[in-house]
């Protein structure tokens, strides 16, 4: 295990965002101490932290900036944003909780979205002595847990609050590196986040997808999910891959191919809700040695499950210590119970109740006590070397000689509390925080099986995520499927395939569909190995344009877009054993002649599909 000043030392500086950092901040912190009108700040210094959405200073996170119409509404709302940035500018030593999260919900109000990554970036590029640049509250988790899990003398707890998250990562930066100079460091989180991640592309985590994907993955978190269509060929399923790499936060798509996170699973028309969702499955019952039917969850309804679990633990108000012990912990969730109970009320037996805690003991009687009506103590010393000796029954507290006679003549009361203890611990570990984790479920071919079939009930819940819908079939004694808000759906759709089932309205309504259309991969990608040449003389049997004008030898009924032959087809493969001859010959001309058997290309395509490569 290495310090953090060594897994800093293995890394070169990003000196071009330092620079760009130690560029505005600065002005950033002065501007927002004014306290002005927005028209009157300096106008590269609101445009940077406002309006761009890119490359922005403080982090390139290219989704969750403010759009157009949020950054008017803030605008409009400045009044209520400038004294609390104002308040945070003059606080540049002492972190104030109440006043980031008092920002943050005004923010709010004016967003359509929850921009928790813009607000972040925003307070963070004011408080450059407090926060880190991580200002993804995902990532910063993951992030806290690889540092715990690989840095020498690092035990930083995890809260469900990014701020303190953040403050708690940058004072453990500050105060291990041998510069404690924020504008020197602030790269390094980021860069030591991916370098314990094993991103080996030496990029900021944001920047390495292109435009276009990132859009694209702006509107699947905005629908939770998209269908990309388009005729065969344009690399439909591994832009899926690509996308669900970013959402997952995985430093190549082969970190997909073992992940609890990720799903691929292929349609076809014999595919319905049984094999998807729920069904029912035939089991041999050893012990009654007979055959049963019992319903199970199946892929849709196990990975729902799942990122639901994730969920419901993220949301897990961990704030608590990690420095507590499990006694002080137990005592906390005794407190909280008795505020809770109308009565108050703890129950350690039938008709036995904890009343009353203070810092030396627990008070605890019945009902119809007479002897003892206003109550016995339970002192905590007790109880913790009831826990340190081991003990599990009532006869070992009975006879055990270190504990003291009142706790002996009650061990059956001592006894349940140790139960009870016991029981929150382990609901404790089954229930502990975990970040907040993303799931990206792939569903290639989506059109050939009859959707609405195969989805039933999980129609409403792509669209209302988080609320509870009732299946037809009961596992572990429930109906209830939820589909959870951290849980993206992505499709492909090949729109040349004339067998595919009709995807209704209803369906429709709930996905949005993104086209992927081909491209000039020689001069896009810069592909050496793209056969260019042959790539546009059979665009041009399709389209007299980018993909929006039919050629005159596309029937009217088509469209370019939906069958256009894709760019992954003119990817000379000689390595692998296939050549643009051979791909030509037996991939290519076969399609096409194909195409005009279908009636899809006129007849006097013919000759010249037969005269390619000659």
């Amino acid at each position: 295990m290495k310090t953090l000043q060594e897994i800093a030392n293995e890394i070169d500086i990003w000196e071009g965002w330092r620079d760009h950092y130690g560029d505005f901040v600065p002005v950033f912190i002065e501007e927002a101490k004014k306290g002005n009108n927005w028209k009157d700040w300096n106008p590269d210094i609101f445009f940077e932290y406002f309006e761009k959405s890119g490359d922005q200073c403080v982090s390139s996170l290219k989704l969750g900036y403010f759009t157009s119409e949020e950054q008017e509404k803030i605008k409009e709302n400045w009044v209520e944003i400038a004294p609390l940035l104002q308040k945070i500018a003059y606080s540049q030593n002492e972190p104030l909780f109440e006043v980031y999260h008092e920002l943050k919900n005004i923010i709010r109000k004016y967003t359509k979205q929850n921009r928790m990554a813009s607000t972040n970036r925003l307070i963070a590029g004011i408080q450059p002595n407090l926060l880190c640049t991580i200002v993804n509250e995902g990532k910063l988790k993951v992030f806290i847990k690889k540092l715990n899990e690989s840095v020498e003398n690092c035990n930083i707890p995890i809260t469900a609050d990014w701020f303190s998250n953040s403050n708690a990562v940058w004072s453990f930066f500050l105060e291990n590196l041998n510069s404690d100079l924020p504008y020197e460091n602030m790269t390094l989180p980021w860069q030591i986040y991916e370098h314990l991640m094993h991103d080996l592309n030496n990029t900021n985590d944001m920047s390495e997808i292109s435009a276009y994907s990132s859009t694209i993955i702006d509107l699947l978190q905005y629908k939770k999910q998209i269908i990309l269509q388009g005729p065969p060929g344009t690399g439909k399923t591994r832009e899926a891959k690509l996308i669900a790499k970013e959402i997952l936060g995985f430093s190549s798509v082969k970190g997909l191919e073992n992940s609890e996170q990720f799903k691929l699973v292929q349609f076809h028309p014999g595919y319905m809700y049984d094999d998807f969702v729920r069904g029912i499955v035939v089991k041999h019952d050893e012990e009654k040695e007979e055959i049963i039917y019992e319903a199970e969850n199946k892929v849709l309804g196990k990975f729902a499950e799942s990122a639901n679990k994730n969920y419901i633990r993220s949301r897990v108000d961990n704030t608590i210590s990690s420095a507590k012990s499990d006694f002080q912990r137990f005592k906390d969730y005794v407190i909280l119970k008795l505020d809770e109970s109308p009565e108050n009320k703890f129950f350690i037996s039938k008709n036995v109740y904890i009343f009353h805690v203070d810092d030396y003991r627990f008070k605890y009687k019945g009902d119809n006590w007479t002897t003892h009506s206003h109550g016995l103590n339970m002192n905590f010393s007790e109880l913790e070397k009831i826990i340190k000796y081991g003990f599990k029954e009532r006869i070992e507290i009975n006879k055990s000689s270190s504990l003291n006679s009142l706790t002996r003549s009650h061990a059956t009361y001592f006894a349940n509390v140790l139960d009870q203890y016991n029981s929150f611990l382990k609901s404790e570990s089954e229930n502990s925080y975990e970040p907040l984790n993303n799931y990206v479920l792939i569903i290639d071919e989506i059109n050939r099986a009859n959707l609405s079939s195969v989805l039933g009930e999980l129609i409403y819940a792509l669209e209302y995520r988080g609320d509870v819908v009732e299946s037809m079939y009961e596992v572990g004694g429930s109906r209830e499927l939820i589909l959870p808000s951290n849980l993206y759906i992505i499709g492909t759709m090949n729109t040349a395939d004339r067998s595919v089932g009709h995807i209704d309205y209803a369906i429709r309504r709930r996905f949005a569909f993104v086209d992927v259309l081909p491209k000039n991969l020689k001069i896009e990608d810069g592909l050496e190995n793209f056969d260019e040449t042959l790539f546009l003389q059979i665009k041009s049997l399709f389209t007299k344009d980018e993909y929006q004008t039919n050629s005159d030898y596309l029937a009217d009924e088509f469209k370019p877009v939906q069958v256009a032959l894709g760019h992954s087809y003119f990817i000379d493969k000689t390595e692998d054993g296939g050549s643009m001859d051979i791909r030509l010959e037996y991939e290519i001309k076969p399609i096409l002649r194909e195409y005009v058997k279908d009636g899809i290309l006129k007849p006097g395509a013919l000759e010249i599909i037969e005269n390619l490569g000659k």
